[in-house]
């Protein structure tokens, strides 16, 4: 038995940090100057179209996120080194959690009509957390940030399944395409909330981790 609840709860966590970055790229695409905090690619992309554009703005908001979310990534790493998986992935959540509660108050404390370094220390702290959501990703095999490696995986696993006739390979695609999914329901809820303007939506990420966290900490009771 103790061996089918480790797999669930790590699903568990896969899904709910999935959810976080859905959230956490339409809350800083929709509120922060159009820039992900999660998606790097599509971060370098927007970048050099703000810069072709003079909005200078912008253009320092994505290269926020991107040196966010490399110094979250060499945290990562460093709070990672030497030490065993379940360990890290404790400190490693724990401290993603904090980023975000930390950035979720502030941005409910600031006026609406702050703006520019308001912004960017919004950015940074999201960016921040997603870099140590990336090493999350490393520790467990999966990645819950970059959706076109998963996609590549997943439609490898369909492919390769269904030419050798052996669907015994399928059962890794559930968990890849439920990390997709929850991906898209994170973006879809936080983006129905932000048109309706909740302000609220700003602990979705934060509580979306907490969670996450939660079920690392009832798998490394259960397997002691």
């Amino acid at each position: 038995m103790p061996e089918r609840i480790k797999p669930t709860y790590n699903e568990m966590i896969l899904l709910l940090t999935a959810f976080a970055a859905g959230a956490v790229d339409v809350i800083s695409f929709a509120t922060l100057g159009g820039v992900f905090a999660s998606a790097m690619t599509g971060n370098f992309a927007l970048l050099a179209y703000y810069i072709a554009q003079s909005d200078y703005h912008s253009a320092m908001g994505s290269v926020v996120a991107l040196i966010g979310f490399a110094i979250g990534c060499a945290v990562g790493v460093l709070q990672r080194r030497g030490r065993a998986q379940e360990q890290a992935l404790t400190r490693l959540i724990a401290s993603e959690t904090v980023l975000l509660l930390f950035f979720a108050i502030y941005s409910l404390s600031i006026p609406l009509t702050a703006h520019t370094i308001s912004d960017h220390l919004q950015i940074l702290l999201l960016a921040l957390a997603m870099g140590l959501q990336s090493v999350v990703g490393q520790t467990t095999n999966l990645t819950t940030i970059v959706f076109t490696t998963t996609l590549t995986r997943l439609v490898g696993t369909i492919a390769d399944s269904l030419a050798n006739g052996d669907v015994s390979g399928l059962k890794d695609v559930k968990i890849q395409s439920a990390v997709v999914v929850s991906y898209l329901f994170g973006a879809l809820l936080s983006g129905a909330l932000i048109v309706r303007r909740a302000e609220a939506v700003v602990l979705l990420p934060s509580i979306a981790v907490a969670l996450a966290f939660a079920a690392h900490r009832r798998s490394r009771q259960n397997s002691v």
